[in-house]
């Protein structure tokens, strides 16, 4: 009899203590793990929301870069963090699906090791070359690559990131060939872009824009469903004659699978509350992206319908990393 009432004392007790731990969250700085290398489209992106979610919770949002292994250092980071909401992973398409599908061995799955909370901006994705190439569309670089067997270079981000799938979604509809460089994040592949080391960057708007308009780089195609704004006389893949070639560029919070869903919907109703701000609406803008907030069940649904799109692109181009 005192064992049964000792018990339900104590399952009483439980419930009151993850109760109050609910309503006292968050109780100290907030951790956000990005990715990839400073001054990337992540990066960026969480850096303009960093202020605003951090005054929606009422505690200091830090950001800390964890990059390598394609994004999954990041995640299995925060994969194994405590799950108590404090530290959260900045995702993006490769980190939290590319990556892992390619993988013999990943590190996780999406499905099990997060729990998704909020979408945070939509990237508008470009096809970009130096300058000093002699191409000025998409049919003229696929021309150009066919006349030069071998001499085209295609700098991504990361191996099996957005930009390293985008890539091989093109070559697939179009017969182009390249050699492929891959760095640590979109800020070097812009470095050595710029400076004339590679010739073709299949890369998001964010990271590119002002060397487009300094004549730096030269934008031959947005890669989504409609022009960009900030780059109004740039075509859209469908108008230059390849409308299959088109994709999506994400970033969302992630906490580890086991927080509590009171925990991951106040971080998602913080971060809605922060991306309905007009400066960071308009920062975003110019910047290339859309700002976008989700319930945490419209953000699983989504990443369901992107994962069941890449995998398919994955095995039609054999796609495979060993790391």
């Amino acid at each position: 009899m005192r064992a049964g009432r000792w018990l339900t004392g104590f399952l009483i007790f439980a419930a009151l203590t993850a109760a109050a731990s609910a309503q006292t969250f968050p109780s100290k700085p907030i951790t956000l793990v990005g990715p990839y290398a400073a001054g990337g489209n992540v990066d960026v992106s969480t850096r303009i929301l960093q202020a605003g979610i951090g005054n929606a919770l009422g505690q200091p949002i830090v950001v800390e870069n964890r990059p390598g292994a394609a994004g999954t250092i990041a995640g299995d980071y925060v994969a194994r963090s405590a799950p108590d909401g404090h530290t959260l992973f900045v995702g993006s398409n490769g980190p939290i699906m590319l990556g892992p599908m390619t993988m013999p061995k990943p590190p996780y799955r999406w499905e099990q090791a997060f729990a998704p909370v909020s979408t945070l901006a939509f990237a508008t994705n470009m096809l970009v070359v130096r300058p000093g190439l002699p191409a000025k569309s998409i049919a003229e670089l696929v021309d150009y690559s066919k006349k030069n067997p071998g001499k085209l270079t295609l700098a991504t981000s990361t191996i099996a990131s957005i930009n390293h799938f985008m890539g091989e979604l093109l070559k697939l509809k179009s017969g182009i060939t390249w050699t492929e460089v891959h760095y640590r994040g979109n800020a070097p592949v812009v470095t050595d872009l710029v400076a004339g080391h590679v010739d073709v960057a299949l890369i998001q708007l964010v990271d590119t824009l002002e060397h487009i308009k300094a004549g730096r780089l030269r934008a031959l195609a947005v890669l989504g469903p409609k022009r960009s704004a900030a780059l109004p006389d740039v075509p859209t893949s469908s108008e230059a004659g390849y409308p299959d070639v088109q994709g999506v560029t994400f970033n969302g919070i992630f906490a580890p699978r086991a927080t509590p869903l009171g925990t991951v919907e106040t971080l998602s109703g913080a971060i809605r509350t922060a991306l309905a701000k007009r400066d960071v609406i308009e920062k975003l803008a110019g910047l290339g992206s859309e700002a976008r907030g989700s319930t945490p069940q419209e953000f699983t649904a989504f990443l369901q319908s992107e994962s069941a799109k890449w995998a398919e692109v994955m095995k039609q181009a054999n796609i495979k990393v060993t790391n």
